[in-house]
């Protein structure tokens, strides 16, 4: 992947990865996805415009990126890892962050 940022929405992004033939199955990848209201780049009226920091776009996301194939990008001010996704950016939890995640859930 190529290691250089670019900028959508006041936010510098870089492209990580693609999904591994592990991870490419729907299922695994949507229990791996949250939403991230405190980055807040959704479609317009969404989740209702009081949550909405930044009107987002899939195709606008990917026009602004250098990388058309990768499938998982880090926010270079806040190290979270996002994947694009039709109607909001959304935070993508690797297996570290899915295990402490479920560690306070319990």
């Amino acid at each position: 992947m190529q290691d250089k940022s670019f900028e959508y929405g006041g936010h510098h992004f870089i492209p990580e990865r693609r999904f591994t033939k592990r991870e490419n199955d729907f299922f695994k990848i949507t229990r791996r996805l949250k939403t991230d209201r405190e980055l807040g780049f959704f479609a317009a009226d969404y989740y209702g415009k009081g949550s909405q920091k930044f009107s987002y776009s899939y195709d606008d996301f990917y026009a602004a990126s250098m990388d058309k194939k990768c499938d998982i990008f880090r926010c270079v001010e806040n190290g979270r890892l996002y994947v694009p996704c039709q109607y909001e950016l959304q935070q993508y939890m690797d297996g570290k962050q899915q295990e402490r995640r479920n560690a306070y859930e319990r």
